[in-house]
């Protein structure tokens, strides 16, 4: 299981953490890593990822670990969103085995449309949330559908993905 996060995407969307770029871009990528470790170590066996825009100074190669989270750089301009897209594409395991944490339309998109799991920047910021896997049948559920129907629903995807 990994866990990819678009890292500026959720720099921005989240209020807590936007909040620290007063401190500068190193500060408010070190908090977003602090939080996704906290998420992963409510997690076991979940590996976590994130992916940066553009070159981080200083480094001689485009990954860093901060917080003992693994960081990578896409070493341009922009180049984020095909980075995760490249991730997730090229990814040798199950696709289905990635969860993508991104608000942006076109990773969004792309990443679910390669296999991979997609949820909103919130979704880090919950200590003990779902994992992976789980996010979705407990969204379903508080969407208004009963038991039965969600089941209903989960059996009809797991034909259909042939799980």
């Amino acid at each position: 299981m990994i866990l990819l996060v678009d890292g500026y995407n959720v720099i921005h969307r989240v209020p807590e953490l936007e909040k620290s770029l007063d401190g500068g871009l190193q500060n408010a990528r070190n908090r977003l890593a602090l939080q996704v470790s906290n998420w992963g170590r409510g997690h076991p066996g979940v590996e976590c990822v994130i992916v940066f825009d553009g070159e981080y100074q200083g480094l001689d190669s485009r990954e860093e670990r901060i917080a003992g989270i693994r960081c990578i750089f896409s070493m341009s301009a922009h180049g984020g969103d095909a980075e995760l897209i490249r991730f997730v594409r090229d990814h040798k395991g199950r696709k289905s085995d990635i969860t993508v944490v991104s608000d942006d339309n076109n990773v969004g998109n792309n990443c679910r449309a390669h296999g991979a799991v997609v949820r909103p920047s919130s979704f880090i910021m919950e200590a003990k949330a779902h994992g992976p896997r789980r996010a979705g049948r407990a969204a379903a559920e508080g969407k208004g559908l009963d038991r039965k129907a969600a089941a209903a629903i989960d059996d009809e995807l797991k034909k259909k993905f042939g799980l």
